[in-house]
């Protein structure tokens, strides 16, 4: 997984994933999913300490954890889902 450390670096990333809203894509539907956060744990995407902030094509979410972090994923798999981390940032670079 790649960290972020700049606005800059952050709005590039997000220029090649556009963001949808949050709701297009249901992660309730796939049980639980763990993914690995950008602060350095292992969070549950449906985990009550994660909030969606929203989505991306093909299959992506845009995760942020009650330590402040946010972490881009990408579900794969057809059977059995897992997750898998593209980047993440601490949430006060984009304040």
């Amino acid at each position: 997984m790649e960290i972020l450390n700049n606005k800059e670096e952050v709005r590039e990333k997000l220029k090649n994933n556009p963001l949808q809203a949050a709701h297009l894509l249901r992660l309730n539907g796939y049980g639980s999913i763990k993914y690995k956060c950008a602060c350095g744990e292992t969070h549950d995407a449906n985990g009550k300490d994660v909030s969606c902030k929203g989505s991306a094509k093909p299959f992506k979410a845009l995760l942020k954890c009650s330590n402040n972090f946010v972490t881009m994923i990408k579900i794969e798999g057809f059977f059995r889902k897992k997750a898998i981390s593209e980047y993440g940032f601490k949430a006060s670079i984009m304040d």
